[in-house]
């Protein structure tokens, strides 16, 4: 637990410093930023997006900070939140007609990014199957995409989870179970 997470101890008195110096919130951002950051380059497959809503995330957390009450939550699950609350009010956005219109003719820049995207997922996972499994992670129902991404990748427990999208862990169980289901069918049929 004291890779994945600050300790209970630790976390209380970044709160109890907090009261009297704000600085005390970097404490916060350096330990989690990455772990969030990464959440979200996941769950957006795009390094602008995701560095924004992180950015977003973190603001929001500061903002709110003196409100968090330790009760056991662990501020990463509070952070989690915040991240997957960013997400949603992204994806609720419109897309601008602006930058539709700017992208028209760019074809073959999106295709050579996505080319590069694959071949870093390639490099760092070393493994065409890896690039298999994001593709079919991506076509599930977001919110099996977020348990899924949140146990697998960010190797959180189905209690964490369970903070984190405020559910019970028998409904975290059951989503698993049911992302996983649909996961197997997808990679099976070859339809990705």
């Amino acid at each position: 637990m004291a890779d994945n997470d600050l300790t209970p101890k630790v976390q209380q008195q970044i709160l109890e410093e907090f009261k009297k110096d704000k600085n005390a919130f970097e404490k916060v951002y350096n330990f989690y930023y990455e772990r969030i950051l990464r959440y979200l380059l996941k769950r957006t497959a795009s390094s602008e997006a995701a560095y924004d809503l992180t950015a977003e995330t973190f603001i929001k957390a500061f903002e709110s900070f003196h409100k968090f009450k330790w009760t056991g939550v662990s501020i990463k699950i509070w952070l989690y939140r915040i991240a997957i609350n960013q997400l949603k009010n992204y994806r609720r956005k419109p897309q601008s007609a602006v930058l539709t219109e700017e992208m028209e003719g760019m074809e073959g820049m999106r295709t050579e990014v996505k080319e590069e995207l694959e071949e870093l997922d390639k490099t760092l996972f070393g493994d065409e199957d890896v690039t298999k499994l994001s593709d079919a992670i991506a076509t599930l129902n977001p919110k099996y995409q977020g348990i899924v991404s949140l146990h697998y990748f960010e190797g959180m427990s189905h209690e964490e989870i369970a903070g984190v999208i405020n559910r019970s862990q028998s409904a975290v169980k059951s989503m698993m179970h049911r992302a996983l289901t649909n996961l197997r069918q997808l990679l099976a049929t070859n339809t990705i």
